[in-house]
């Protein structure tokens, strides 16, 4: 039986992989001799593909590593945490002065992996020094490990990477959080009411924005944050929430003076007859709320603070579409018209129902 860390155990390996795990070079030499490709991953099984420099990182063949080094592979594409873990293993006993000049030009995704091998805990103590030593910086590196620490409620490594001069405001978006979440949009989601405050007081940006549009403050509305969505309030530019500012920065929206109307009253809960996706409500934005976002090319206005049991869908308003409501699907990147407002809010369970049976398009 053959294992290999957080991959998975094998009763036995293709060829090629065979020769990496056994650290037979000279197989290797000729394969690359005849035009391996060593950046093709090798398919171990149906569900596991791995690349060669993984593979030879994970199984620890630093002279496999070296050899891969020597001959052009890609360094800046692993993220995978196999390939951190045995990096880990090898960097501290490298000798390759190859390797050694290749380590310094390792991306920030190394940083992040590196210190989250272990426990957060240990970030500091073990891994961090270790990131300084490899000839990373951290100051320009870290907003992936700040990022995840505040994920893991880990003050200890927060700290300690602001006082390196950490961006507090690290937004690059990748894997886990592909539209660009900052630290306090992560709080704000989770509903830590003392991490924000943490991170305010250090200098978070508190009107920065995701991708999509969501500031911590319309996120802490979306999840029903109330006492949260109060301070990030209280924080935010009075025009933030000046109605008439509003209605001029979407003039462009067209918004019919029945939505408008809707959006600048109390009851911004739509109560939905009783249907077989178990939809049982329908919360909207305040008009100064709303947000404004883009699906492709398109222009799109956030209506919808939240959907009962369904927080990947979205109301929006479709300036191009004379005055349609259409529904989009975050997680399966899909759109489609639904109806003028006044039908949508007589039967909006009719008009949802639709949309996920795929009937409109």
């Amino acid at each position: 039986m053959i294992v290999l860390k957080d991959i998975g155990r094998f009763e036995e390996l293709p060829e090629r992989a065979m020769h990496i795990y056994k650290g037979d070079l000279p197989a290797l030499h000729t394969a690359i001799t005849a035009g391996w490709n060593i950046e093709e991953g090798i398919v171990l099984s149906k569900h596991t593909t791995i690349s060669p420099l993984d593979l030879a990182l994970i199984s620890q063949q630093m002279e496999v590593v070296k050899l891969l080094v020597e001959n052009g592979v890609n360094l800046n594409v692993h993220q995978k945490s196999g390939f951190f873990s045995g990096l880990f293993a090898i960097a501290r006993r490298a000798s390759s002065a190859t390797l050694q000049r290749k380590v310094p030009r390792w991306t920030s995704t190394i940083v992040r992996d590196l210190a989250l091998i272990h426990r957060p805990t240990m970030a500091t103590k073990i891994n961090i020094p270790l990131i300084h030593e490899l000839g990373l910086d951290i100051k320009l590196h870290g907003g992936a490990v700040l990022r995840q620490a505040v994920s893991d409620h880990d003050y200890k490594t927060l700290t300690y990477l602001l006082d390196q001069g950490v961006n507090i405001n690290y937004n690059k978006p990748d894997m886990v959080y592909p539209y660009g979440a900052t630290p306090l949009t992560v709080a704000a989601r989770m509903g830590v009411m003392s991490m924000v405050k943490f991170l305010v007081e250090h200098g978070a940006d508190v009107t920065l924005a995701e991708k999509d549009g969501d500031r911590p403050y319309t996120i802490a509305v979306s999840n029903k944050h109330t006492e949260l969505a109060d301070y990030l309030k209280s924080l935010e530019p009075v025009d933030f929430h000046n109605a008439e500012n509003k209605k001029q920065e979407l003039k462009a929206y067209k918004l019919t003076d029945e939505l408008v109307s809707f959006l600048l009253g109390d009851k911004l809960r739509l109560e939905l007859a009783e249907n077989e996706y178990g939809i049982g409500y329908i919360d909207f934005f305040t008009l100064t709320d709303t947000i404004q976002m883009k699906v492709g090319r398109q222009k799109l206005l956030r209506l919808s603070a939240d959907i009962d049991n369904y927080s990947g869908l979205q109301l929006v308003w479709n300036p191009k579409k004379k005055g349609l409501i259409g529904c989009y699907d975050v997680e399966h990147k899909t759109y489609a018209d639904l109806c003028s407002f006044a039908e949508f809010i007589t039967q909006p369970e009719l008009h949802l129902v639709r949309f996920l049976e795929g009937e409109l398009s």
